[in-house]
């Protein structure tokens, strides 16, 4: 306390022999000075050349006649004395301020009953930009700007109401405002605006609404009349509103830029923004209804003028995708479909087709395993694609041999193991400008060699570089002078390979031995360890990906929500960061017993022979009870593995196809199946 009577002491003294910026006290450079968190309890004088004055974060408390005696010499355009401590505005003119343009009483504990002085004071001036964010207003006085009602007064074109706690009012209040162009209302809490939105007086461009209690989008078009005829931006962000009401904003015809985001919508209807015929940019993201998936309707984007189209974070999955959603939308740029669960790339590459103009498709964390199609057959106009964050790890070669415009591809973070100069043909390595593939698993072999020369000549285009990329001192001399070397363990390799097979035929019926064996000496026994393990999930369901609405769909609601059987789903439940095979590992060690989903789609699968193998050594190491087989299908003899075929000869299976009317018999046995063996022990 002392110490700031000391500098506010000091600064005074100074203040009669030097300007604030000759002191120091300010900083000050060009035609602007800033003064900020000084304590300061008066504004000090400045040198002629100052217009703009930057007081934020001081000591005024109260504004008087004087205030501003030190700035009336100046030809100030701007002036902010936001965070000053002001909940005393006096009733003092601004006169002496002629030139002023732009003045911010943000983050003063004004209030209400503040508005009308701080109108009178500036009612003279041709003040275009007033900020009053934050002030504690909790209603605005009806006759609040009744003397801009002169033709002749100036009149204010940008007002900023936001974050303050204003629940009702109505937008007549602004009609005397001719010349009224923006008007920020975010961070209010207006729940209806249904009886107060509409007056013909006013010829807003801007209008936001975001962060309020809105239940409903609001009718801007009250029995078809545009109101807001010249109305360019409209934020409805972070709202509640559930449902678009098509004939609330088609009167909009000059909406360029509609955000939506952070509500709670679901279903976009068809040709929703069909009348929007200026509409340039739109905003859904991360709609946040829990009960509901996301659900646009085919031409549910039908607009040609749209531009941009965000879609990050909708929960939409590629089965509420409709084929058709984006027909119509034939002037796309544009579009973000990051963080959603498309795993299906059969409808997206329906559903991407028609777009002809795209040039960004932001795919980013959707499960993918593939590369749709449509990158390869449609989309001529694409020249950025972002695939970060998925399970990519190859594409077909000279798949992107038709994309001659594109300048910039995003593979970060996927399972990519090598790259071959097929996937790269040279017409993309030459028109690529950047690259991002990095965060990848690459295998430090001789086959990358063409793929690290690309890198160190052209290093210029890779992002990340060198830090982010392993296996950077490979060469094509250490490949060569390895060959001696090569040749031995090749030698070396045939002639282990060939034991192998050896005792691979021997070992051909000895798995079966071994389990009956180990079921008839071992199980009791080890059953009772298992039973004083700790584990965090009852039962590991391995699934192929295409099977994955059967398990999140049917399994999951049956299984886990009704029978309090804790699940462990990959789709779910896995770590973000941490290897595939780690995530596989840790999670089926801490679960104690594992059910396979059987189908065609999982014998074909890797990934899924991988988990079943993993899942048969943890019953022969006594780590897990049991394995419990789903047989959703018949299996094709070309699917059959020897694994595969000894599990389904060593393991009652439950068929889905064999369940009776309504599949009680089904679920009952799978219940009595996945429930613990050891209860009570």
């Amino acid at each position: 306390m002392l110490a700031s009577f000391v500098l506010t002491m000091i600064a005074g003294t100074l203040v009669f022999s030097k300007d604030a910026c000759d002191s120091g006290l300010c900083t000050c450079s060009g035609e602007g000075a800033l003064c900020r968190g000084l304590n300061l309890t008066y504004i000090p004088k400045f040198p002629k050349r100052i217009r703009n004055v930057m007081f934020n974060y001081n000591n005024l408390r109260k504004l008087e006649e004087n205030t501003f005696s030190n700035l009336s010499t100046l030809n100030v355009h701007k002036l902010a004395i936001a965070y000053n401590h002001i909940q005393n505005y006096g009733n003092i003119t601004l006169d002496n301020l002629h030139h002023l343009k732009i003045f911010f009483l943000t983050g003063n504990l004004l209030k209400s009953i503040s508005l009308p002085n701080v109108i009178h004071s500036i009612s003279r001036l041709k003040l275009s930009i007033l900020g009053l964010k934050n002030t504690g207003v909790t209603n605005i006085p009806e006759d609040l700007f009744k003397v801009y009602k002169s033709s002749k007064r100036p009149s204010l074109e940008q007002i900023d109401l936001s974050w303050n706690k204003i629940h009702l009012f109505n937008l007549s209040v602004f009609k005397p405002l001719k010349h009224l162009k923006i008007l920020d209302l975010t961070g209010n809490k207006l729940a209806d605006l249904s009886s107060i939105i509409m007056d013909r007086g006013l010829d807003l461009r801007e209008l936001s609404l975001s962060s309020n209690y809105l239940n409903f989008f609001p009718n801007f078009c009250p029995n078809g009349t545009a109101y807001f005829r010249n109305l360019a931006f409209l934020k409805l962000e972070n709202n509640s509103i559930r449902f678009i009401i098509p004939g609330h904003m088609n009167c909009l015809k000059k909406l360029n830029h509609l955000g939506l985001s952070y509500n709670s919508i679901t279903t976009i209807e068809p040709d929703t923004f069909y009348f929007l015929s200026s509409l340039l940019y739109l905003t859904l993201d991360r709609q946040s209804d829990t009960k509901s998936y996301f659900n646009p309707r085919g031409r549910a984007f039908n607009n040609t003028k749209l531009t941009k189209l965000n879609l990050y974070g909708n929960k939409l999955k590629s089965n509420h995708l409709d084929p058709q959603a984006f027909d119509g939308a034939d002037s796309l740029k544009l579009l973000t479909l990051s963080n959603n669960h498309l795993t299906n790339t059969e409808n997206l590459n329906k559903a991407l087709s028609s777009l002809k103009s795209l040039h960004v498709l932001l795919i980013q964390n959707n499960y993918l395993y593939s590369l749709p199609n449509v990158l390869r057959d449609g989309l001529p106009s694409l020249t950025t694609l972002d695939l970060k964050y998925n399970f990519i790890s190859s594409w077909p070669a000279r798949f992107f041999h038709n994309k001659k415009d594109m300048f910039d591809i995003n593979l970060q973070y996927n399972i990519l193991k090598t790259v071959t100069s097929e996937m790269f043909p040279k017409s993309l390595r030459d028109t690529l400008t950047t690259i991002r593939l990095n965060g990848n698993p690459f295998v430090c072999n001789c086959e990358l060699v063409w793929f690290i020369q690309w890198i160190h000549r052209e290093s210029y285009k890779f992002v990340g570089y060198p830090e982010d990329y392993r296996c950077l001192s490979i060469t094509e001399k250490i490949c060569l002078n390895n060959t001696g070397v090569f040749i031995s363990v090749t030698t070396l390799t045939c002639f282990f390979i060939f034991v192998i097979f050896i005792m691979s035929v021997i070992y051909k019926y000895i798995w079966h031995i071994k389990y009956h064996i180990y079921m008839w000496r071992y199980r009791p026994k080890e059953l009772l360890d298992i039973a004083e393990k700790h584990f965090v999930y009852d039962v590991f369901v391995a699934y192929c990906v295409k099977d994955s609405d059967w398990v999140l769909d049917d399994l999951v609601s049956t299984i886990e929500d009704g029978e309090n059987i804790k699940l462990c789903i990959h789709e779910r439940d896995f770590l973000g960061g941490k290897m595939i095979i780690d995530n596989i590992v840790q999670h089926m060690e801490s679960s104690r017993k594992v059910l396979v989903v059987l189908s065609n789609d999982f014998a074909r699968s890797k990934w899924c022979q991988f988990e079943m193998s993993l899942a048969q050594k943890l019953v022969i190491d006594m780590c897990i009870e049991s394995i419990v087989v789903v047989l959703l299908e018949n299996i094709a003899t070309v699917n059959m593995s020897k694994s595969l075929d000894a599990l389904l000869k060593t393991t009652t299976y439950i068929a889905w196809d064999d369940q009776d009317e309504g599949g009680l018999e089904f679920w009952e046995r799978l219940k009595t199946s996945v429930k613990r063996e050891i209860d009570g022990h």
